[in-house]
């Protein structure tokens, strides 16, 4: 598919959404942060990691959930089955474990009282049991949450009784990428971020590509493909239920450095993911709420990078960003792939410059909303898709 340079065309695909500007008070808003709190982060299907975190029986990892208010604790059990939990004592509310992940082989002990859990989560032991009143150990398990895992990625949601299925809530986002070895690659790097900006704030800054030819001029110069005038184009944007994707072209001839022409030497370049899965060379897939899986197949260099946006605050919010590999055949692919992530983090390093000082001009309640133009179609929607489960604007 070649990219379409026709101006104004996603308004044409996507009328509902409208042309007009879109508050800015969402941003800044403590009122409207307490409601996605409550109904966009304690009531849908969230990304907490993968199952290579946890390859064998017993290994865990702990996600804290700041926005939610919860410690949990996701677990490969004795049984191969992926389950997530409240990091909670069922005695008296300890946090049960305090380590960011481990093993604990078939086990898991409370340090306050020596009650002894399984690693599926039954409780087996409770020291002094017979001085208890009616204890009754099938029922006092680890608390349970909703937990489930879609091509390695592990979801997580803390309704009590989620309204959709994880597939259901994924729709053709998860038809589109479906078999998609995610698996053949290893996770290479994380990065851990906190930006000064209202997490909406950062993942509106990482949904367009408008800015490239001018936020990203000195690095990305010449990497995607360009109208007459020199601005970037989409080659499609797809939106699935509550999910989105845009896609870029790279032009076929680019800038030859020596750098580029030394790492290519002896390459042999085979595709990875099938073109019925990407629409161009660089995917850009929106999981609502605040989850990112970046496919990149550009040049010798395929890829995949995820970022988890995790709020702190209203103004404050942690960027997780991980990049994943196929395992290096020689020094060279393993030189253009150190390559490629120090593109990206010099290229993410000036986004987030940009996304605090977003913030701190919508802070100053100067603008009353915000303006997109049609290749902004991504955060219509997506800031659409916030309102549409916060309500905010429906109670007036």
């Amino acid at each position: 598919m070649k990219t379409a340079m026709r101006e104004k065309q996603w308004a044409d695909k996507y009328p509902e959404l409208g042309t007009g500007p879109v508050p800015a008070e969402p941003i800044f808003s403590e009122e409207y942060f307490a409601l996605e709190r409550d109904r966009i982060f304690r009531r849908t299907w969230i990304n907490v990691g993968r199952v290579e975190d946890i390859p064998e029986a017993g290994d865990f990892f702990v996600r804290d959930i700041v926005v939610s208010g919860v410690s949990l604790l996701i677990i490969r059990g004795s049984d191969d089955v992926v389950r997530g939990f409240h990091n909670v004592c069922s005695h008296r509310g300890r946090k049960l474990v305090l380590e960011e992940r481990g093993s604990c082989g078939s086990s898991l002990i409370c340090p306050f009282h020596s009650w002894v859990y399984g690693d599926t989560g039954e409780l087996r032991h409770v020291p002094d049991e017979e001085n208890f009143f009616d204890l009754d150990k099938r029922t006092l398990g680890l608390t349970p949450v909703h937990t489930d895992v879609w091509e390695g990625f592990i979801f997580i949601n803390l309704d009590a009784e989620p309204r959709e299925t994880l597939r259901q809530y994924l729709g053709g986002l998860a038809d589109q990428l479906d078999g998609l070895p995610f698996d053949n690659m290893r996770l290479t790097s994380t990065h851990n971020v906190e930006v000064h900006a209202n997490w909406k704030v950062v993942q509106d800054g990482q949904n367009e590509a408008y800015h490239f030819p001018f936020q990203h001029r000195r690095i990305l110069d010449g990497s995607f493909m360009r109208n007459e005038k020199g601005h970037c184009r989409y080659q499609d944007v797809n939106l699935y239920n509550y999910h989105s994707v845009w896609s870029c072209e790279y032009p076929q001839s680019q800038k030859l450095t020596p750098l580029r022409v030394a790492l290519a030497a002896d390459a042999i370049y085979t595709p990875l993911f099938h073109p019925r899965q990407m629409i161009g060379k660089m995917d850009h897939f929106v999981v609502f709420p605040n989850f990112v899986i970046l496919l990149v197949q550009i040049g010798l260099t395929t890829t995949y990078v995820t970022y988890n946006l995790w709020p702190l605050a209203v103004d404050r919010t942690i960027w997780e960003i991980r990049m994943h590999f196929t395992e290096p055949t020689g020094v060279r692919e393993r030189l253009r792939q150190e390559y490629f992530k120090c593109i990206t983090l010099d290229t993410l390093q000036e986004d987030m410059v940009a996304h605090e000082n977003v913030h701190a001009g919508l802070a100053t309640r100067a603008l009353s909303h915000v303006i997109l133009q049609d290749d902004e179609v991504p955060l219509r929607f997506f800031h659409k898709t916030v309102e549409d489960h916060v309500g905010f604007y429906q109670k007036a």
